[in-house]
């Protein structure tokens, strides 16, 4: 008898278990379809790949419309971007989101938000403090004819003359060119480790669901690659995204990376290239700007021992034709606070599969 009850307990932990662990795979598989099945439908903005990092939570409002994405640290949720989704209800969204937050006695924190819907943020009491400036390429307008880009016309010809071939590939990836971009972004990372939230991290499931540019020497041998997400509707805008490259890659390779793949997005009919952020350009510039605002650009003018800010800001200007700026939109706080949990949740490692949905449905019901 105590044998049998062995057997039975056994077999009801090992069911258990192998219950658990398949509908965890398939509900990993369940979210990140319809991730990509909401951008495909909706269109995406320049923040919108970070989606499949999977270490987000995502609120769905407005009848799976609209969704916003956001981590929780505290009783603060940091929302990341502005929402996607239907335009018509993105501002219908935001109140939903709000209404959220607060039946969980939350505080919503947006970062890297445009000024899009500071007016909603405003009316309920928000702060907004600027960030930076996201950098974007107009290809209609781009050229590189004439002398600002005579240096890059020079690197462009000297590399092709030498035999070094740039290429774009599109997923799905053989694993052995998965096994040689994973080389080349260990050795770009120098034992350190990957960071999540608003910045993009490599792995397999990531960087599959994007083509990607790929830098070769005339050997062969992969020197460099840059992930390309999309806005998947209507591909007016591409993304130069997570970028990685050999320590011992030639002087001006990225450079080399940046020119080629913007041209490319030109041949194929991109309106839009996007180089992602440059922290704190063009902040507290104006004499009104707040307090807060002229300590960062003290930062911004002096922070190079730390965190090159103006060196990425000339780099990127290098190809930038445009610069939008970017806010931390905040409730009274303290705001060195807000920044060290920010700090802290980009500096978590992502896990895989930690992605949750959050539906708002009919009768103000919640379901997780």
């Amino acid at each position: 008898m105590f044998i049998a009850i062995v057997i039975f307990f056994t077999i009801i932990v090992v069911i258990t278990f192998l219950l658990t662990n398949f509908l965890k795979k398939d509900h990993h598989k369940i979210n990140v379809s319809f991730t990509l099945s909401f951008i495909k439908r909706f269109g995406g903005n320049t923040l919108s790949h970070l989606l499949f990092l999977e270490d987000k939570q995502l609120f769905l409002a407005q009848d799976d419309s609209v969704l916003i994405s956001y981590k929780q640290m505290g009783k603060k949720l940091f929302v990341l971007g502005d929402p996607i989704g239907d335009k018509e209800k993105l501002d219908d969204g935001i109140e939903e989101f709000f209404e959220f937050a607060l039946k969980q006695r939350m505080t919503p924190i947006f970062y890297q938000a445009s000024e899009q819907y500071s007016l909603n943020y405003q009316k309920r009491g928000y702060r907004l403090f600027k960030i930076g400036e996201e950098a974007k390429v107009d290809l209609n307008t781009f050229a590189i004819e004439g002398k600002k880009f005579s240096n890059m016309r020079n690197i462009r010809n000297k590399f092709t003359k030498e035999g070094y071939r740039f290429s774009v590939v599109h997923p799905p990836y053989r694993k052995e060119l998965l096994e040689e971009m994973q080389f080349v972004s260990d050795e770009w990372l120098n034992d350190r480790k990957e960071k999540g939230f608003s910045v993009s991290s490599f792995s397999e499931d990531y960087i599959g669901h994007f083509s990607v540019a790929l830098f070769r020497d005339p050997n062969g041998s992969l020197l460099a690659f840059a992930s390309l997400p999309s806005d998947y509707q209507q591909k007016q805008t591409i993304s130069i995204d997570l970028m990685r490259y050999r320590k011992h890659s030639p002087r001006a390779t990225m450079d080399m990376v940046f020119i080629s793949t913007i041209l490319w997005a030109k041949e194929k009919g991109y309106s839009v290239c996007g180089l992602g952020m440059s922290p704190l350009s063009n902040v507290g510039i104006d004499p009104g700007s707040p307090y807060q605002e002229k300590l960062a650009r003290y930062a911004f003018l002096n922070g190079c021992k730390y965190y090159n800010f103006k060196g990425l800001r000339k780099y990127k200007g290098k190809f930038a034709t445009n610069w939008t700026p970017r806010y931390l939109v905040y409730k009274k706080s303290v705001l060195v606070i807000i920044i060290i949990q920010l700090i802290s949740i980009v500096r978590k490692v992502p896990k895989q599969n930690e992605l949750i949905f959050v539906r708002k449905l009919t009768r103000n019901k919640q379901v997780v």
